[in-house]
């Protein structure tokens, strides 16, 4: 077919967020950017815009920061619940991996 890498749902979801992010973040940059070489500009409109851009960037930062972390604080909890899983059925859990493994196996090879 083509080299296009094919990724799971979760994998999926994991690059669009880390991509949002990323994007999110260029933006509060540039826009931090645009502030400081506007600086020099006179007039008590654009101090006003200014400073108000200002506030509004530190709170989107502020939000960032509190989403990212409340993401990674839910990847932990699901790890250890997985963790938690496998420790008390390991042989279902080795059932589980025997099965997908399989049905990978098998839809890679009919490709």
């Amino acid at each position: 077919m083509g080299d296009t890498p094919v990724f799971s749902r979760g994998e999926a979801q994991a690059r669009a967020r880390d991509n949002l992010s990323r994007d999110l973040r260029n933006a509060l940059d540039d826009a931090e950017e645009l502030i400081r070489l506007t600086a020099e500009q006179a007039g008590e409109r654009i101090s006003v815009v200014r400073n108000r851009a200002k506030e509004s960037l530190a709170q989107a930062r502020g939000e960032l920061d509190r989403v990212q972390a409340q993401a990674l604080e839910r990847a932990k909890d699901a790890a250890h619940e997985v963790d938690d899983y496998v420790h008390a059925n390991p042989w279902k859990a080795m059932a589980l991996a025997a099965v997908a493994s399989a049905a990978i196996g098998l839809l890679l090879t009919r490709r």
